[in-house]
């Protein structure tokens, strides 16, 4: 009978419990934007077209909706200084973790660039998930 470690493959459940630490990551990154979101008043950029009381309100809508501005996305300088003060909370090690669960690949891990940029990006992904997931009927005005 074969031991239990035989059967076990640890870099493939490393990986994994890499892929599922990140997401964790993602996600509470995520609510803590959300939450940031929720405190600021809406801007009004949709007009009386809604009832939206904050900017994660709009930013949902936008998500779902647009996008609404052909000169830029106003949204990229505003979630800006929220994705980068998520990335400048993690330590060096988990830094480390979500960056290798985001990278693409790349010909060698010694020498690649740790760009915070991948990480910003995996927390943006978040939040542009749960902004699509959001139900957003009772801002509309009829």
């Amino acid at each position: 009978m074969d031991s239990p470690s035989a059967c076990y493959d640890l870099p493939e459940a490393a990986q994994s419990a890499l892929f599922r630490l990140a997401a964790e990551y993602n996600q509470r990154a995520a609510q803590r934007i959300i939450h940031a979101l929720q405190r600021r008043p809406s801007s009004g950029i949709f007009g009386d077209d809604y009832n939206h009381k904050s900017l994660w309100d709009e930013f949902c809508h936008d998500a779902q909706n647009g996008p609404h501005f052909d000169d830029g996305d106003p949204w990229d300088s505003i979630l800006d200084a929220f994705l980068l003060k998520e990335v400048e909370r993690l330590t060096a090690a988990e830094f480390e973790a979500l960056w290798l669960a985001a990278i693409p690949d790349v010909d060698d891990l010694s020498t690649a660039c740790r760009d915070a940029g991948v990480i910003k990006e995996e927390f943006r992904s978040a939040l542009l998930q749960r902004a699509g997931e959001r139900n957003l009927e009772r801002f509309e005005v009829w």
